[in-house]
């Protein structure tokens, strides 16, 4: 089974990289972005395989501001920050079927009343 662990990444006043997994006792810190990914994954591989039972009892969300308007906050969730991306043949469908989603409408008629033998 894969589980998938949010991984922090704050960089300091002084430059250094601090990473962290929200939920677990897992923390690396490094001179850069990438150094940093790669202790943090060093360091939480080394926590799971001690604790391979172990999950985060940390929720992530993520708030979303709107400055349009009334300035607004949401919660939303992770999926928000890679976005939502429909194909070009998903969004001929909606448009076709007149509603969100894509995919095709069963057509009523005469096929879908036949029995099979």
């Amino acid at each position: 089974m894969t589980m998938l662990y949010p991984i922090v990444l704050e960089t300091e006043e002084d430059g250094a990289v601090s990473a962290y997994v929200p939920g677990l006792p897992v923390y690396a810190a490094a001179d850069t972005h990438a150094k940093a990914e790669r202790a943090i994954r060093a360091v939480l591989q080394a926590y799971l395989a001690q604790h391979p039972s172990s999950r985060p009892e940390a929720r992530v969300r993520v708030a979303r501001f709107s400055n349009a308007g009334t300035g607004s906050v949401e919660i939303v969730g992770v999926a928000a920050l890679v976005g939502a991306k429909r194909t070009p043949a998903k969004a001929r469908a909606s448009r076709a079927n007149g509603r969100l989603g894509g995919r095709p409408r069963k057509l009523v008629g005469a096929s879908a009343g036949r029995k099979k033998a």
